[in-house]
């Protein structure tokens, strides 16, 4: 066993105190088989009839990933810096290096880890924003912008590190993969905050990274 195995084996035997039997026990390892991908869609919709596990219309945590090595990832970017507001409205700059990019024990590159209450499907379209070509002006991904909504976050990152592609939705309807675990019931909603945190921690994704205060 190598130390990251050990390191991770760590991690899967944490499990938050406190638990209603009744709600549903999950790991980091849960969340490594791959449920979609690339994401189940039609032209530049999503459409859940076309998925291989069906619509998830559960609460639980959910990743995202790029199907692809994280060395083509890196090569197809085509600005590698993301800009943020900090303390006291200092402005933060991040360059995307190889190093930045943290690979799993699937293989892939988590991008984002998120968990809903109640629809994983609904919050998958909400990341990605499909009715609209860009969420970010090519113009403005140099500086610092609001996002267009609050929960568009992977649609966001992917604009602002493709601004010379006119319309994305087809970059993240390809690229992107999906897994996710159903965490539902009474007491649920404490394995869900412990379980992202966790996640967020050890994959690293890259596009949660966000302002600070």
């Amino acid at each position: 066993m190598t130390p990251s195995d050990m390191k991770y084996r760590k991690f899967n035997a944490i499990a938050p105190l406190g638990i209603s039997e009744r709600s549903t026990m999950a790991n980091l390892s849960d969340l490594l088989p791959i449920k979609e991908s690339p994401l189940p869609h039609r032209g530049t919709a999503l459409d859940w009839n076309r998925a291989a596990c069906g619509r998830p219309s559960f609460g639980g945590v959910y990743v995202f990933w790029w199907r692809e090595a994280p060395e083509m990832f890196l090569q197809s970017l085509q600005n590698r810096h993301l800009h943020f507001h900090g303390p006291n409205g200092v402005r933060l700059d991040w360059e995307i290096t190889f190093d930045s990019l943290r690979v799993a024990e699937n293989g892939l590159l988590p991008l984002y880890v998120g968990k809903t209450a109640s629809d994983i499907a609904k919050r998958v379209g909400l990341h990605l924003k499909l009715k609209t070509s860009r969420t970010v002006p090519a113009e403005a991904v140099n500086g610092v912008c609001a996002r267009m909504t609050t929960s568009c976050q992977v649609r966001d990152r992917l604009d602002r590190l493709f601004p010379n592609i006119p319309d994305t939705r087809s970059l993240a309807l390809d690229n992107l993969a999906l897994s996710y675990v159903k965490l539902q019931g009474e007491g649920a909603f404490v394995e869900r905050f412990y379980l992202e945190d966790l996640a967020v921690g050890a994959f690293r994704p890259i596009f949660n990274l966000d302002s600070e205060r």
